[in-house]
């Protein structure tokens, strides 16, 4: 056959990027502002990088740039990323009857991905030497280094579809389920499965409306009679449903974002749409296997729940649902479960936590004023980071006097935000890493692959995160509720505003976004109106990685600032909104609701927040490869 040849230059970078919140849909331009690529372009590149990481919805960008013709002609990864090959996967199977441009994706492995560092940005020739089905792939970099991969879109699946209950081979009852299986089976082949198994349950994150491909893949899916085998519940949409109007939404967005809702609701999914699912009732257990969508609930099932579910895709996470069955790969298998990498926080909590917080939490006032909830999201962040697409243990966060499934909530969210792994492990305080027998042994595990955290990357992580410090301390609006909140977290609201009497103030937004379930319950307990009473503006149904535009975020300016105790939202909001964000406690963010500004780091666990020039974390990085 007659080679393939793909010529263009080469973006690259040895720093994984979330396509969501990293790169813009309707250009190609890198958006994240912590990403060494940001500014440039990607489209008709050969897009250099370890892996994607972060959102899920990264195949939903992934499907956009397909469509508008803005995406990379190809893309060399390091890693395997099943969450990028399928927003490919779905635009050959959903959308082959269109005209559209598909990159070629292959992943190299870490010693020949580093090779393709000396290149640069050099114009580099790709030479695919093909098989009859195009899978075999030889890169040529201006004939210098010849590097032979798989191209992974090209791969052909071996899986079949056997019920996990009778064994008996399913056929698909609808033209829906018969594409589903196609994209499943690619995806399962694509991650290095061999077997398929079924799912007590799925989420999907792939509701959020970001272009029109997503809509009408959604609403192909209910043409073609597609319905979901197991409960199946709804991530965040792009609006609040039932008061869009009343928050003076744009009505084509919210039309669109009704319709995907809608569309998915037609599916025979649940009427949830959170970010937190593991907040509803009948959430997974340990060791149940599951499928779902949206990075902080992947991080927090896995983690926390105990429950067994990859990172996966937009697209990917309905097309499962709609089969019931997903491969068995990665963290699904206990073997796989297991940490590769020490995260080392002892140190660092000994040294510079635990004595201001013995010395300064005395009463309720303090443990608020202390501002220690922001250890969690930082150092979510941060290892994120320095766990470098490993699954990573953690230790020593049982040496602090508590942490709170709240906590744990904001640290995977951060977590999901750089880390490409789906799970860590937390010596003594996540469930699968109880106990010193087990802890010793995941230890040894890990081999010499062990980073000790000092307090200058933690406070690179904070300062990092806290990115408009520079344009000054007035705040416009406080974006609460990323992922979403739950009663105890309302109820900590209520406790922060009680402190004292002050009004919020007038030039200030403050917007919670929430889901029906957690609201309906603060209804009950009198949180909802407290909340209301005090100016909190409380949405449902969307959350803050959808609300992109006015009159929810303020007109773009050198004076609009948003304030979030959020470290998710903390690392997308500044390529989302285009807005100065900074980054505070939840006191930190009721003071200046009330004031106008952000007050000061102090008090237990935030004394230790000085600006450093560092780049103790970039080093981690580079070395624990």
């Amino acid at each position: 056959m007659i080679p393939i040849t793909i010529t263009g230059k080469v973006l690259y970078s040895d720093v994984g990027i979330s396509f969501w919140g990293g790169i813009d849909p309707l250009n190609g331009n890198v958006i994240d502002q912590t990403h060494p690529l940001h500014g440039k372009c990607i489209k008709d590149a050969i897009l250099c990088i370890p892996s994607g990481r972060g959102s899920c919805t990264g195949s939903q960008v992934m499907l956009e740039l397909c469509l508008n013709g803005n995406g990379p002609q190809a893309i060399i990864l390091r890693d395997v990323d099943a969450i990028l090959c399928t927003g490919a996967v779905i635009a050959e199977e959903f959308f082959n009857d269109e005209n559209i441009s598909i990159p070629m994706i292959c992943a190299v492995g870490e010693e020949r991905f580093s090779q393709l560092q000396q290149n640069g940005e050099e114009e580099v020739t790709i030479s695919i030497e093909s098989n009859q089905d195009n899978e075999d792939v030889v890169i040529r970099m201006n004939g210098k280094h010849e590097i032979c991969s798989k191209n992974l879109l090209a791969m052909k699946s071996i899986l079949s579809f056997i019920d996990g209950c009778d064994g008996e081979a399913q056929q698909p009852k609808s033209q829906a389920e018969k594409l589903a299986q196609r994209v499943v089976q690619r995806i399962g082949c694509i991650s290095g499965a061999t077997e398929l198994i079924p799912i007590t349950s799925a989420h999907i994150d792939a509701v959020t409306y970001i272009g029109q491909g997503g809509l009408r893949f959604a609403q192909r899916l209910v043409e073609l009679d597609g319905k979901v085998k197991v409960p199946t519940t709804l991530n965040s949409q792009s609006t609040d449903r039932r008061r869009w109007e009343q928050l003076g939404i744009d009505k084509t967005l919210a039309t669109n974002a009704n319709s995907v809702g809608d569309a998915y609701l037609e599916l025979g999914c649940a009427m949830s749409f959170t970010c937190a699912p593991y907040l509803l009732p009948n959430k997974p257990s340990k060791g149940d296997n599951i499928m779902w969508g949206e990075s902080n609930a992947v991080v927090f099932s896995n983690s926390v729940l105990g429950a067994r579910t990859e990172k996966y895709a937009d697209y990917f996470d309905i097309c499962a649902a709609v089969v019931g069955l997903v491969p068995n790969t990665g963290v699904h298998q206990t073997e796989k479960r297991k940490p590769s990498i020490v995260i080392d926080a002892t140190d660092f909590i000994e040294e510079h936590l635990l004595p201001q917080i013995h010395a300064d939490i005395v009463d309720e006032k303090c443990v608020y004023k202390s501002g220690i909830d922001l250890l969690f999201p930082a150092m979510g962040w941060l290892s994120g980071n320095l766990s470098d697409g490993r699954i990573p243990l953690i230790l020593g966060f049982d040496l602090l006097p508590s942490v709170s499934r709240d906590n744990l909530k904001a640290f995977c969210a951060a977590y999901g935000t750089t880390g490409s792994s789906p799970l860590f492990h937390m010596a003594n305080i996540t469930p699968e890493a109880m106990g010193d027998n087990v802890i010793n042994d995941m230890i040894q595990y890990c081999g010499d692959r062990r980073v000790q955290v000092s307090k200058e990357d933690v406070v690179e992580a904070y300062t990092t995160l806290d990115s408009g410090k520079q344009s000054g301390d007035e705040i416009s609006l406080v974006a609460l509720g990323n992922p979403h909140l739950s009663v105890g977290e309302m109820k900590d609201l209520i406790d922060i505003i009680s402190l004292d009497d002050r009004p919020k103030n007038e030039s200030v937004k403050v917007i919670a976004t929430l889901g029906r379930h957690t609201q309906a319950q603060g209804d009950l307990l009198g949180f909802t109106k407290r909340l209301e009473d005090f100016g909190v503006t409380l949405l449902n149904d969307t959350c803050w990685c959808m609300l992109l535009h006015p009159p929810i975020i303020p007109s773009t300016n050198p004076s609009a600032k948003i304030l979030t105790n959020s470290g998710k939202y903390a690392h997308y909001g500044p390529g989302l909104t285009n807005c100065n964000i900074r980054f505070g406690s939840m006191y930190q963010c009721i003071e200046a609701a009330k004031s106008g500004r952000m007050g000061s780091n102090k008090g237990a666990g935030m004394s230790w927040l000085r600006h450093f020039s560092t780049h103790t974390l970039m080093r981690h990085i580079r070395k624990i490869r």
